[in-house]
């Protein structure tokens, strides 16, 4: 009876990264031992342009009305990439329901910077540049290298299909908020080919933590190493 009501009581908080939405965890929600809610960016599937002129305030806003609808007492936090800065402010605004906090090759600001800030050099320099002339969508092979080098076919294709472009506010804006003071895991993925190790582990730094697990996959390991990644959070949790 007692697990039973501690399920009732916590839960699991999934945000995704720039590009996605809520149906990259459809495979690792049932194997979780505690209820999840994955939320969604605002406007996934509904075009190229329809999120140019939103800010961070819009993408943190929306996963936290998402959220207030849902009947759970408290719960962790699961960010993957950008999804950590988006974290970071929901965490802020929730405050003690929040027990726990992990990233997944998240991108964790220091001294709530933004996305951007968090970039080695020279990208730091290089990314403002192309977000302003190239937008948010990468080309086809961009995502296929960095997203998909390590998925099906079939989850390559679906990647492409939901693929939402985002506002550049959601990596250029600060997200203005401080680490939560929870217990915390970063997962490093050691193939990853959007963030290198080397970046996730100063993000490891910055959420202030030395809990850390590492699985041998590429970004989106919810469904590369769909099991291992389940048996991480579980362990958490």
């Amino acid at each position: 009876m007692k697990q039973y009501e501690d399920m009732k009581k916590n839960g699991v908080l999934l945000i995704h990264g720039a590009g996605l939405g809520s149906f990259i965890w459809d495979e690792l929600i049932p194997l979780l031992n505690l209820p999840a809610l994955a939320v969604d960016f605002p406007n996934r599937k509904k075009g190229d342009k329809v999120n140019l002129q939103l800010s961070f305030k819009h993408y943190s806003d929306a996963v936290i009305q998402q959220v207030e609808q849902w009947n759970i007492e408290s719960f962790v936090i699961v960010a993957h990439s950008v999804g950590g800065c988006v974290g970071l402010k929901v965490a802020e605004h929730f405050g003690k329901r929040v027990i726990g906090f992990v990233g997944i090759s998240s991108v964790i600001p220091s001294d709530g910077n933004s996305f951007i800030s968090c970039l080695p050099f020279p990208q730091k320099v290089i990314m403002p540049v192309i977000l302003k002339i190239a937008g948010t969508k990468p080309p086809k092979k961009a995502i296929e290298i960095g997203l998909c080098h390590d998925l099906t076919d079939m989850q390559c294709q679906s990647i492409m299909e939901n693929f939402t472009p985002e506002s550049k506010a959601l990596f250029k804006e600060k997200c203005k908020a401080e680490i939560p003071n929870v217990k915390k895991l970063y997962i490093k993925l050691l193939n990853d080919q959007e963030f290198p190790t080397s970046m996730q582990e100063k993000m490891a730094e910055n959420m202030n933590t030395q809990n850390i697990a590492t699985i041998e996959s590429g970004h989106l390991p919810m469904l590369s190493h769909t099991n291992e990644l389940a048996k991480i959070l579980n362990d958490f949790c």
